[in-house]
C-alpha cells in the first residue's frame, strides 16, 4: 500500500514538472518598447574616492615627554603662534648632557666646513689668477693644479651642506629632550585632538613618525582625490563641474569642479590610473577628512540629438546594436554608432532613424549584467 502511495507521488511530481516546463517555454517573451528621439545628454564620468585632508596641518609633538597642558580643545578657533599644548620632558639629566654635547659638537663641525671652504675657494681664485693669461696653451702641470684645486673646492662644499644637515639632526635630536610648547603655525580650527593631559608622546622625525596630536584645518578647500582610468582621462579638464555625495551625508549632493590631475599615472594590473582632484566649492562641517565620496564629472553637454536608453545598446559582433522586431516578430539586432553616454541616455551618431522603435527590455531579461564592452 504505501509503495503504491509512493509511486503515485512520483507520477504526479514528474506530470507537473513536464507540464511547467512545456508551459514556461512556450510563453512568449513580452517586450518593452522606447521610440527613437532627440534628448538633452550630459556626459559624465562617475569614480569613487576619498576626502583629502587638504588645508590644514598636522600638529606632532617635538618632544618625547608627557603632556603637561593642552591649551585647545576640538572646533576651538585658532590663531597663529598661539599655545597648542606643552610637554614636559622624561629625558634624564645624562641624556640632555649627551645630546647637547653632540649638538655642540655639530656647531663646531660647521664652524671648521665653513673655513675649509673659505680655504678651497681663496686656492681656486689663486690658481685661476696664476693660468688667467695662459688660457690657450696651459701646460698639463698647470692644468692639473687648476683641476686639483676646483675638485677639492667642491668638495669642500659638499662637506659644508652635510655638516650643516648633522647640525640640523643634532638640534632637533636636542630639542627633543628638552620641555616644549607647540603652538599654531597657522589660524583655523582644531580638529582630532588626541590626548589629553597626563598622555605620553614622542617625538617625530622622518625617521621615526609618531602619532599624530591635532589637526587644524584652515579656511582652504575641501578636496577629494579619485583615480581615472586611462580610458577616461582624455575627457577631464580643468574647471569642470562636479555632483559629489557622500556614503556618510545622506539625501545631500555637493557641488564640485575639478583642480587638477595627474600626466603621469600609475599602472595597476596593467591599466594606467591618474590621481584626480576634486574641490567641493559648497563644503560644510559634515564633511570628514576621510569619507568616501562618489562624484560625477560633468564632461559634455548636449542639447536635441539622437538618443535611446543605455540599456536598449547591447554588445554585438565586437561592436554595439540595438534590437527590434522584424516582419516575422523575430529580434533583428542593427548595430550603430554612439556619441557621448549620459546617465540614462546615449547619444547615436548612426544606425538607427529618430521615430524608430526598438526594444528597451525582455521579460526573460534579468538584471542587467555589466558588459566587456564599456558604453
Amino acid at each position: 500500500m504505501k509503495k503504491t502511495i509512493w509511486i503515485i507521488i512520483v507520477m504526479v511530481v514528474i506530470v507537473l514538472t513536464v507540464v511547467g516546463v512545456i508551459f514556461f517555454s512556450n510563453k512568449k517573451n513580452e517586450y518593452v518598447f522606447e521610440t527613437v528621439g532627440r534628448k538633452n545628454i550630459t556626459g559624465i564620468v562617475s569614480e569613487s574616492g576619498t576626502v583629502t585632508a587638504s588645508g590644514g596641518v598636522y600638529i606632532y609633538s617635538s618632544t618625547t615627554g608627557i603632556i603637561d597642558k593642552v591649551y585647545v580643545l576640538n572646533g576651538d578657533k585658532v590663531i597663529e603662534k598661539q599655545k597648542l599644548f606643552s610637554v614636559k620632558s622624561t629625558a634624564t639629566p645624562q641624556e640632555k648632557a649627551e645630546g647637547y654635547a653632540l649638538y655642540q659638537s655639530a656647531k663646531s663641525a660647521v664652524q671648521q666646513a665653513e673655513n675649509n671652504r673659505r680655504s678651497s675657494s681663496a686656492t681656486v681664485d689663486r690658481v685661476h689668477d696664476d693660468v688667467k693669461n695662459n688660457d690657450s696653451d696651459e701646460t698639463f702641470l698647470e692644468k692639473e693644479t687648476r683641476t686639483t684645486a676646483e675638485v677639492a673646492n667642491d668638495n669642500a662644499y659638499d662637506a659644508l651642506l652635510t655638516a650643516k644637515a648633522n647640525l640640523v639632526s643634532a638640534q632637533t635630536k636636542y630639542n627633543s629632550l628638552l620641555n616644549s610648547t607647540a603652538v599654531a603655525p597657522i589660524a583655523g580650527v582644531i580638529t582630532n585632538l588626541a590626548v589629553i593631559e597626563g598622555t605620553m608622546v614622542t617625538a617625530n622625525s622622518l625617521l621615526s613618525p609618531s602619532d599624530l596630536v591635532l589637526f587644524i584645518k584652515s579656511g582652504g578647500p575641501t578636496e577629494i582625490l579619485i583615480t581615472i582610468g586611462e580610458n577616461d582621462i582624455n575627457k577631464i579638464e580643468v574647471g569642470q563641474k562636479a555632483d559629489v555625495k557622500f556614503d556618510a551625508i545622506e539625501n545631500k549632493t555637493y557641488k564640485g569642479v575639478v583642480k587638477r590631475f595627474d600626466e603621469k599615472g600609475t599602472v595597476v594590473q596593467g591599466v594606467s590610473k591618474y590621481n584626480l582632484y576634486i574641490s567641493v566649492i559648497d563644503a560644510d562641517e559634515k564633511i570628514k577628512s576621510g569619507m568616501t565620496a562618489d562624484a560625477d564629472i560633468i564632461t559634455s553637454e548636449l542639447t536635441d540629438v539622437l538618443a535611446v536608453p543605455n540599456t536598449a545598446i547591447k554588445p554585438y559582433q565586437k561592436g554595439r546594436a540595438v534590437r527590434i522586431l522584424d516582419n516575422k516578430g523575430n529580434i533583428q539586432y542593427l548595430p550603430i554608432k554612439i556619441g557621448v553616454r549620459g546617465k540614462e541616455f546615449t547619444q547615436i551618431i548612426e544606425g538607427v532613424n529618430e521615430g524608430q522603435k526598438i526594444i528597451v527590455s525582455l521579460t526573460s531579461e534579468q538584471t542587467p549584467k555589466a558588459s566587456m564592452f564599456k558604453i
